[in-house]
């Protein structure tokens, strides 16, 4: 009986299965990002090159074949990042009652939020010296933004200089950021739960002062 019979270990056909994958370009690409995100978000650390490689089940010198430095590694690494919490992104139709977009935006945050933490906290110590990383990151930014003035036209259509600096918006984003939820889950020792409604509960606040339509 075989080792795969005997259910020891991966037959002829799994292991070469296997060793195609590993020498197709596109499979490794995306295998050395995975296991940079991976190794990222379990120890909330900037993993070596050495373990991304041994993650991804690669040789050490395979991560600059297919990346030309550490720059290129980390950009290509926040905009997969930026794939996987944009999944869980679902339209909040603007139509809906106030309190009902507030309730589902904010859940739709957490979610991405959770998603992004660890990862956020390495792309910020990183930014400063990456210019790549932080048009990536940017790039997220303007969605939130984007996203928030979308879901709230209705009401920020009724607010004296909603979108100036300073005003409205300025406001519901830094209410609902990424940075007001860091904070009170990690600083302020938060569950999900709380620092949802504390959020959804600014977020009320300041779309109250919002004029009643004649």
């Amino acid at each position: 009986m075989s080792d795969t019979e005997a259910g020891k270990g991966p037959g002829r056909a799994e292991t070469g299965a296997r060793g195609r994958r590993r020498r197709d370009p596109e499979w490794t690409y995306a295998a050395l990002l995975d296991a940079l995100l991976g190794l990222a978000s379990e120890s909330g650390r900037e993993p070596t090159r050495k373990a991304i490689a041994e993650r991804a089940g690669v040789s050490e010198r395979t991560v600059f074949v297919h990346f030309a430095d550490r720059e290129a590694l980390y950009v290509a690494a926040a905009r997969r990042q930026a794939e996987r919490w944009r999944a869980h992104a679902e339209p909040v139709p603007p139509a809906w009652e106030t309190a009902r977009k507030v309730a589902a935006l904010v859940t739709q945050r957490g979610r991405m939020y959770e998603v992004m933490t660890p990862i956020r906290r390495i792309g910020l110590g990183l930014e400063p010296d990456s210019p790549g990383l932080r048009g990536v990151m940017a790039e997220g930014d303007a969605w939130f933004r984007a996203d928030l003035a979308a879901v709230f036209a209705p009401e920020l259509g009724r607010m004296p200089e909603a979108e100036e600096p300073g005003g409205p918006l300025d406001a519901l984003e830094a209410a609902s950021s990424w940075a007001a939820w860091d904070h009170l889950r990690s600083r302020r020792g938060l569950d999900e739960a709380a620092a949802g409604a504390a959020i959804a509960r600014t977020v009320r606040a300041l779309l109250e002062v919002v004029p009643r339509s004649s």
